[in-house]
């Protein structure tokens, strides 16, 4: 089985109001396809039907329907688009004493999607032998799902390798940090998150070729299809190397479960 939940909030009608979410549900949507993808359950603020608002509510059903009856070897998908933002941590587990939270349609009403919510509804409930990713397209979202391991990219062009105008992967040297955050257990299953940025960075909204999307979620899928085949210390390096290449500020952490997943394949 390969499932996904896909949640892109464009705040329609609010003062909140975002303009290339929806669109990065759409294109992640049809990309999953074609890697064999046949379970989909969405969650955009563009539709009537209240059972498919990305309220808080509804989101946290997703997680249900997203892990309901995963076996070992399948796969799941979790991508999410719109607001994030901080908030003070009550529990003391968040080293920076700040939440990542995720910003669900009615969040003015009902309240954020926290980092240990996301942790204790999906990360930890994923079975062994299930792969999980997620991919969070939100400001402040670096240790969204607060996973045991997170790396951290500070790849470098190549000495004499001139600020470029097109990417190149082979232009960039690979330089990371990988963390252990004690005050996570590891999961059971192959947890893997890809964030936006760095928590305390914000994630671009961005008008790409004439249209609206997340600059994450365009640099995500631009990269895998061009290489299908990345792992994911590399596919690290390159988003970053993307990001930068398009002068975007924001730097994509990517967080883990467990370490012996850091080099395996992204698909």
């Amino acid at each position: 089985m390969k499932r996904a939940l896909l949640v892109g909030i464009n705040y329609i009608g609010t003062p909140y109001r975002l303009n290339g979410c929806i669109n990065d549900v759409v294109n992640i949507e049809a990309f999953l396809k074609t890697t064999g993808y046949t379970e989909f359950i969405k969650y955009t603020d563009d539709t009537r039907d209240a059972s498919k608002l990305p309220t808080r509510n509804n989101i946290l059903i997703g997680f249900l329907n997203l892990l309901k009856g995963a076996k070992a070897g399948d796969e799941l998908w979790f991508h999410y688009s719109g607001h994030g933002v901080l908030q003070s941590d009550t529990n003391k587990d968040e080293v920076s004493g700040q939440d990542s939270c995720i910003c669900p349609s009615d969040f003015t009403q009902s309240g954020f999607i926290t980092d240990d919510i996301i942790r204790a509804n999906l990360a930890v409930k994923v079975p062994a032998g299930v792969r999980l990713v997620i991919v969070l397209d939100a400001c402040h979202s670096g240790t969204g799902a607060d996973l045991r391991f997170k790396c951290d990219d500070n790849s470098y062009l190549k000495r004499g390798v001139r600020s470029p105008k097109v990417f190149n992967p082979d232009d960039w040297l690979i330089r990371q940090t990988i963390t252990e955050l004690q005050n996570y257990s590891t999961t059971r299953g192959d947890v893997f998150l890809i964030s936006g940025c760095s928590d305390n960075q914000t994630s671009a909204d961005a008008l790409i070729q004439s249209k609206w999307a997340g600059a994450l979620t365009h640099s995500f899928l631009a990269l895998l299809k061009y290489n299908p085949n990345y792992v994911w210390n590399t596919f690290l390096k390159d988003l970053n190397s993307f990001l930068k290449v398009s002068e975007y500020s924001q730097r994509p952490v990517l967080s883990c479960g467990n370490t012996k997943v850091i080099n395996t394949k992204v698909l």
